[in-house]
């Protein structure tokens, strides 16, 4: 009787659709703080707040795993924490940064 193997790898997400993804979370937070911002709104600045937590996790979770690889040599607990940690807290700097380099990199 043949078992299934079980895989590693997880599927793959193509770039434009990982972009189309950081792309509406950041422009849900950017509408949500100009709201703030006009309404001079607690309560919205509340919800930028805590939206911006969620999306940065939310990227971590189904995007930055299904577009990055981690090669074994540098995949230690300090290389992969400290990333991940920046790409959960500086999303929107990030993600753009890395967008770049995988296009660069897709394109050259």
């Amino acid at each position: 009787m043949d078992s299934p193997e079980v895989s590693n790898e997880q599927e793959s997400m193509r770039l434009r659709v990982a972009f189309f993804y950081w792309g509406a979370c950041l422009g849900a937070f950017i509408v949500l703080v100009a709201i703030a911002f006009s309404f001079n709104s607690s309560l919205f600045g509340n919800l930028a707040f805590f939206f911006y937590i969620g999306a940065g996790f939310y990227l971590s979770r189904a995007v930055l795993r299904k577009i990055i690889e981690w090669h074994p040599m540098y995949n230690t607990l300090y290389n992969v924490t400290s990333d991940k940690l920046k790409f959960f807290f500086l999303w929107p700097i990030m993600y753009f940064f890395l967008f770049m380099r995988l296009g660069i990199n897709k394109v050259l």
